[in-house]
């Protein structure tokens, strides 16, 4: 038994780069030459990673009796793969598609040389579920290093976002402004607290232009923040200006209970800053 399913598991090592091609051309099959040109190296390197895989099934299939290897090795494939194609911008949908042309011309080669080399049928079946649960994994492993992979970039791209979002920019060396652009949803709202009196403490700036011109929509929870965020100024000995205020974003601060009058309210950013210049 062993040696017939090592000849079924050789056969398909041997045959992978042909079967390889068989996978890439059914898989463009549907593609104009224009939809493909100028990816002529990411196709090669498709194909290195199809016969890799095929490969690696093949080698698996003669380790029959010894499945953990095989699902081991699969995964270390899976998580190198899955990382290159989301870096090369291949969608995962796209490449869990052509799980079934895997199946189709890999199936093919094992039952043909079962039928050359007169292999039993018992053997032939456990041969072909032992493949179907190696490609079941290969494409679990896969899709969870694909995804693992997009969720930290996602993550990283984010932190970024929040960095960027709220810069404390210095006009001189009293003053500081912050323009708030954009939704503001409450990671990014404790982010420009904490990041602003990080900075303003830096900068030892006495004022501070708080513009909400860009602003896309204020509602009770960005205005507590932003009530939050001047007291908070207060308390370490900033003066805090705002803004860009619109009828409803008063409005929304006034249902809060606070007293805008309170609050110092400079117009436009423009007639903030040349009151503030003036008064220095």
């Amino acid at each position: 038994m062993k040696r017939e399913i090592t000849l079924l598991g050789q056969r398909v090592e041997e045959d992978k780069y042909l079967i390889a091609q068989l996978i890439q051309e059914e898989a463009f099959k549907d593609a104009a030459p224009s939809d493909i040109a100028g990816y002529e190296e990411l196709l090669k390197a498709v194909v290195e990673f199809r016969s890799g895989l095929i490969g690696l099934i093949g080698k698996s299939i003669k380790n029959f009796l010894d499945p953990q290897k095989a699902y081991d090795e699969i995964t270390e494939w899976g998580h190198a793969t899955g990382n290159y194609f989301l870096k090369e911008g291949i969608m995962l949908d796209s490449a869990l598609a052509e799980t079934n042309i895997y199946r189709k011309h890999i199936s093919k080669v094992i039952k043909s040389e079962a039928v050359h080399e007169g292999i039993e049928l018992e053997v032939l079946f456990d041969v072909m579920e032992f493949f179907h649960s190696l490609l079941d994994h290969a494409a679990y492993s896969y899709s969870f290093a694909y995804i693992n992979s997009y969720q930290k970039n996602l993550e990283e791209a984010r932190k970024e976002y929040l960095e960027l979002s709220s810069p404390v920019v210095p006009v001189n060396d009293e003053i500081a402004i912050l323009p708030l652009v954009g939704a503001i949803e409450v990671d990014r709202a404790e982010h420009i607290l904490e990041k602003t009196l990080l900075s303003v403490g830096n900068l030892d700036v006495s004022t501070l232009i708080i513009d909400l011109s860009g602003v896309v929509k204020v509602d009770t929870m960005v205005a507590q923040q932003i009530i939050r965020l001047v007291e908070s100024l207060k308390l370490i000995g900033v003066h805090a200006v705002l803004t860009g205020i619109r009828p409803e974003i008063a409005q929304t601060i006034t249902h809060l209970g606070v007293d805008v009058r309170q609050l110092a309210l400079g117009g436009t950013l423009k007639q903030a800053f040349k009151k503030l210049t003036a008064e220095i």
